[in-house]
């Protein structure tokens, strides 16, 4: 950079609305996109930036609709899978709902014993002085609903969204594991209190930064973004999602992010709100560090907006990331009743609804699909433990819990609330099938690794 260059850059630095980070930043930044492909990437952001305006327009225009959503019941008179062409246009928008996964009634008697336990115990849970979303893990309806078979034959119809490059790779997107999360009973208010901004979860930095994390983006750092696979899990299970030795950090690889409606919810009362395209976003997000200072390339400055160190999540916003047009591509999904399903990929941008004006709860269950990999059976081990201990998962060690479920008799971690095989195998219970017909070596062996590691089988 000439003096004059350099002194131009002080000043935008000075005023850029997104913290200055460490000179390493800078060596990481450069590091990232090759010389001989500069002028790729600066042409490839050109025609992204076209492209998320045609989008964000699509979308508001369509509003929630924009949202696909499918039955259950298609779902398995279609062998278990999602048809051809209703696959692929949840692969462009990256989530999907599968409406009436379980009955009605069995889903509100979720919710109503749910309610009951959060006020037969004193239980801990955000906000603080009137928890809704709580930290609870092994109630008998949370057991229930990781376990029950729909549930896991709507796991298997989304893991196969994704793919493999190699039938040899020890990776099993049709066996699951449990992830135990938390569940929410969100009241009727006007108060914002209980809010989360737009944002993506696993990581923030760290997709840049570690290498495995970062390999999953590479065509989109050569320039090539229309090439770039958002479905291709080839290194995700060994990305590093949190380099910061952080409490709250997400410890599994959540192929999809997901919850079970456990209620009536219309679109803004006080659900869920995404933003239906994956790979344009996922693309601008990835790109967006060499273009902050008047849109022009720049992979000196150490500005990475959304994405500071440390952070468990990435934030985008209006002011750092205008060319995702938020206030136009962020949609409220559309109403749902108990039991249906919604599933969003690990990398697309979501928030929850700042209000919740409606007249009733806004429940759901929180249970994302979390396949069978070497990085997601030690959190398998770990969960396992947690069970038999009646103990919050490690992933869970530094928020407040109140009293523990283990001293409370009416706690569901017990074997007979895992209500199918998978289920059992998903908490590390029963042993996988790695004799079964028609999987690949790589899942074979995958399982057989698990059943070693869970003690089925002597190594």
């Amino acid at each position: 950079m000439s003096v004059v260059e350099t002194q131009v850059q002080a000043q935008a630095l000075e005023t850029y609305p997104c913290p200055l980070l460490d000179t390493r930043f800078s060596i990481l930044k450069q590091s990232i996109i090759k010389p001989e492909d500069k002028a790729r990437v600066i042409n490839s952001y050109q025609r992204l930036t076209i492209a998320l305006e045609k989008n964000a327009n699509l979308i508001a225009k369509r509003g929630p609709q924009a949202i696909p959503e499918i039955d259950f019941a298609d779902v398995q008179s279609n062998d278990g899978s999602f048809p051809t062409g209703f696959k692929s246009i949840v692969k462009q928008t990256g989530c999907v709902i599968i409406r009436g996964v379980v009955s009605e009634e069995q889903a509100s008697s979720w919710e109503d014993e749910l309610r009951s336990y959060t006020k037969n115990h004193r239980v801990a849970g955000f906000p603080k002085d009137d928890p809704q979303n709580f930290s609870l893990f092994w109630t008998r309806p949370q057991v229930q609903i990781r376990s029950h078979p729909n549930v896991m034959k709507a796991m298997k119809a989304v893991g196969q969204l994704w793919h493999i490059s190699q039938d040899d790779q020890l990776f099993d997107l049709e066996s699951q594991v449990v992830y135990a999360d938390r569940f929410r009973i969100r009241h009727p208010t006007t108060d914002a209190e209980y809010t989360l901004p737009a944002h993506q979860d696993s990581g923030a930095i760290e997709r840049w930064e570690d290498p495995e994390y970062r390999a999953c983006y590479q065509k989109i750092f050569e320039g090539r973004w229309e090439e770039y696979d958002p479905w291709c899990a080839d290194h995700r299970s060994d990305a590093k999602t949190s380099l910061y030795s952080l409490a709250k950090s997400c410890s599994a690889f959540r192929a999809m992010q997901g919850w079970m409606s456990l209620s009536h919810t219309n679109t803004g009362e006080g659900t869920l709100r995404l933003v239906p395209e994956l790979k344009c976003a996922t693309a601008y997000q990835m790109l967006r560090p060499y273009f902050v200072l008047d849109e022009r390339f720049n992979d000196t400055a150490p500005l990475f907006p959304g994405a500071n160190p440390g952070n468990l999540q990435f934030f985008p916003t209006t002011k750092l990331h205008p060319h995702l047009l938020l206030e136009k591509s962020m949609v409220g999904i559309p109403p749902v009743k108990p039991g249906d399903y919604v599933f969003w990929h690990c990398d697309l941008v979501h928030e929850v609804d700042r209000f919740h004006p409606g007249t009733r709860d806004s429940s759901v269950s929180y249970n994302g699909c979390v396949p069978l990999c070497p990085y997601n059976l030690e959190n398998l081990l770990r969960l396992r433990q947690s069970f038999l201990d009646v103990m919050p998962p490690k992933d869970f060690n530094g928020i407040e819990h109140g009293e523990l479920e283990r001293d409370h008799k009416d706690h569901g971690a017990r074997r007979e609330n895992i209500l199918s095989v998978e289920g059992l195998r998903a908490l590390g219970f029963e042993p996988f099938d790695a004799e079964e017909g028609g999987i690949t070596e790589g899942q074979r062996e995958m399982r057989r690794l698990a059943n070693r590691k869970l003690g089925f089988e002597s190594a």
